[in-house]
């Protein structure tokens, strides 16, 4: 009994005394983001159990604790050394190196398209262009946008963040959540086209780059070879013909003739008007054609397109042909010619100066009388005797 007795009462001390060291023995743990580097540790928030400690701080590793009142808990403690452990962290110390190599492999991304590319989107005039710029990853980051028109102009700050710097109050940042920092221009003009550039605070900063095109709508009445036409001649009781082209217009695109401002395509009164338009991508074509044009009919065309500026071209009706006045644009070399060889015929058959001048004026008087010149320009002419 006795030696039972010694060894019941050596347990009960060996048990006190690995619950003491259990109990009252804390293990300080230093994370390896608080190790002395010489620079200046970035805090990062550690999950330890239901708590969160911040990684640039020592912290206590609590251990378990053993009840002593209940006997089948102390028959069962087995004396156990209690280590140091370490949270398993992946090392992180700031340096100006470092900094940005994180930047580079996990910092803020554009979504739509990779870095240094280009976007082009076509926005019809007057329209609003909705630029978009979708990022990952922003962080505590800042979005801009810049606009640069051509090479030799100064780039212009439109936005910072949610702020608007533009001089243009059509010019506002719709940010669309989470990551679309979306630019929008409203009611487009021809001088915002030009690069867009979204550029995200990074060092260097990452841009992303897009260029708007404005769709400005073009009309032009043109000739036979597609050339845009000023003016036109034609014959009378001849057929006009005019050929308009209207571009980049919304579609179904509705062309409108005008005559001295007169819609032509709902003249009724005239008769012989015809007016058939067709649709091409981008546009439509028209041809106006009117039958047995006279004086009358003379006078500007113009060719008009909604959203357009019109083209007007200028029709002019001759009551001769045109080969009649074609050919008398060229009677004047024949008649100096005629003159010409008329004064060498009487020179040289006369040698009287008096008659080679009768002579010569006599031709000159008949061929201006041709050309119905002669009362104009020769009325007080009397030849000699």
């Amino acid at each position: 009994m006795w030696s039972v007795g010694v060894f019941i009462l050596s347990q009960i001390v060996v048990c006190q005394f690995t619950i003491d060291n259990i109990t009252n023995e804390d293990t300080t743990v230093t994370p390896y983001y608080a190790l002395s580097t010489g620079i200046a540790p970035a805090p990062i928030m550690l999950r330890l159990g239901n708590s969160t400690i911040d990684s640039t701080k020592s912290f206590k590793v609590p251990q378990p604790t053993v009840d002593i009142h209940e006997p089948q808990i102390v028959e069962q403690v087995v004396p156990q050394v209690v280590q140091h452990v370490a949270p398993q962290v992946v090392p992180h110390v700031v340096s100006v190196k470092s900094y940005f190599d994180h930047d580079r492999k996990y910092g803020p991304t554009f979504e739509d398209v990779p870095v240094g590319n280009v976007t082009k989107i076509t926005v019809q005039l007057g329209e609003d262009a909705h630029l978009n710029c979708r990022i990952s990853l922003l962080q505590d980051k800042t979005v801009s946008w810049v606009r640069r028109r051509g090479k030799e102009e100064i780039p212009e700050l439109l936005t910072v963040g949610a702020v608007t710097y533009a001089a243009d109050n059509r010019v506002t940042v719709a940010r669309r959540y989470p990551g679309n920092w979306k630019l929008l221009v409203r009611e487009v003009k021809p001088e915002d086209e030009g690069v867009y550039e979204c550029q995200i605070s990074t060092h260097p900063p990452r841009v992303s780059r897009t260029y708007l095109h404005i769709n400005t709508p073009q009309v032009w009445v043109v000739d036979e070879a597609g050339a845009p036409l000023l003016e036109k001649y034609y014959e009378a009781e001849s057929t006009l013909a005019l050929v308009c082209r209207a571009r980049y217009v919304d579609t179904p695109a509705v062309l409108t003739w005008l005559h001295e401002g007169k819609a032509l395509n709902s003249d009724t009164s005239r008769g012989g008007i015809s007016v058939k338009t067709e649709q091409v991508p981008g546009g439509a074509d028209s041809v106006l054609r009117l039958a047995r044009v006279n004086s009358s009919d003379a006078g500007n065309y113009t060719c008009a397109v909604r959203g357009a500026k019109p083209h007007t071209v200028a029709v002019h009706v001759l009551n001769e042909s045109l080969a009649e006045l074609h050919a008398g644009n060229s009677i004047h070399k024949p008649t100096k010619i005629t003159v010409i060889a008329l004064l060498i015929i009487a020179v040289v058959i006369s040698q009287s100066p008096l008659v080679a001048v009768t002579v010569t004026f006599a031709a000159l008087a008949h061929n201006i009388r041709v050309q119905g010149l002669l009362s104009e320009q020769f009325t007080g002419i009397i030849l000699p005797t």
